[in-house]
């Protein structure tokens, strides 16, 4: 369960300093640091349940997203998120693993998300469709349809099934979102080799 420091304050109320209890707790492990203010009581639930506590608003998505769905072949490293307004890429690192953000524009935020969890802990995921518009909205710029599909399918080894498999009508409507030559040049790829028009 997650908890703020807030919260263990009023648990340890009696204590006469709340706050050598709460160090104490994640000296000896009973709770676990994510970030400042912010703690786990369960060592061992899944980490990428809680990339969105540890910044909000997030979402999961990149190279997660597209390991999570069999996109790419990678285990990923690090548990990376989507973010708004953030400015810069933030990383967090703690018991749990290493934690990346990234903005992307906030027209293209909130759309083609949807939620995973397991018990308790919900989170909110980009679909397969909106990863892949995630991660060529960060991806090194390129310039023809004929790279994009180098940069896709050789370079980041995107399995190709997979890829042929996602809702291509979602998927343009989706890069429409995000005014960046990667995925414009997407929006014709997915006319010219996906889409019957």
């Amino acid at each position: 369960m997650i908890v703020t420091v807030s919260m263990l304050k009023q648990k340890y109320a009696d204590y006469t300093n709340p706050l050598d209890k709460i160090r104490r707790d994640a000296d000896q492990g009973v709770i676990f640091r994510l970030n400042r203010g912010l703690y786990e009581t369960d060592r061992n639930v899944n980490p990428y349940l809680l990339a969105a506590p540890i910044l909000s608003p997030s979402y999961l998505s990149f190279d997660f997203a597209l390991s999570y769905y069999g996109l790419i072949p990678e285990r990923t490293m690090a548990i990376t998120s989507a973010t708004l307004n953030v400015r810069k890429n933030k990383t967090y690192i703690n018991v749990f693993g290493r934690y990346e953000y990234s903005d992307i524009p906030a027209s293209a935020f909130s759309e083609g998300l949807c939620l995973i969890g397991e018990g308790e802990y919900i989170v909110r995921m980009a679909s397969k469709e909106k990863a892949i518009c995630d991660s060529l909205y960060k991806w090194r710029v390129v310039h023809s349809i004929k790279t994009l599909k180098e940069l896709l399918f050789i370079d980041k080894r995107m399995d190709e099934d997979e890829f042929a498999s996602c809702n291509f009508v979602l998927m343009k409507r989706l890069a429409k979102l995000y005014h960046k030559t990667n995925l414009e040049l997407l929006v014709r790829l997915i006319e010219k080799e996906y889409l019957d028009e």
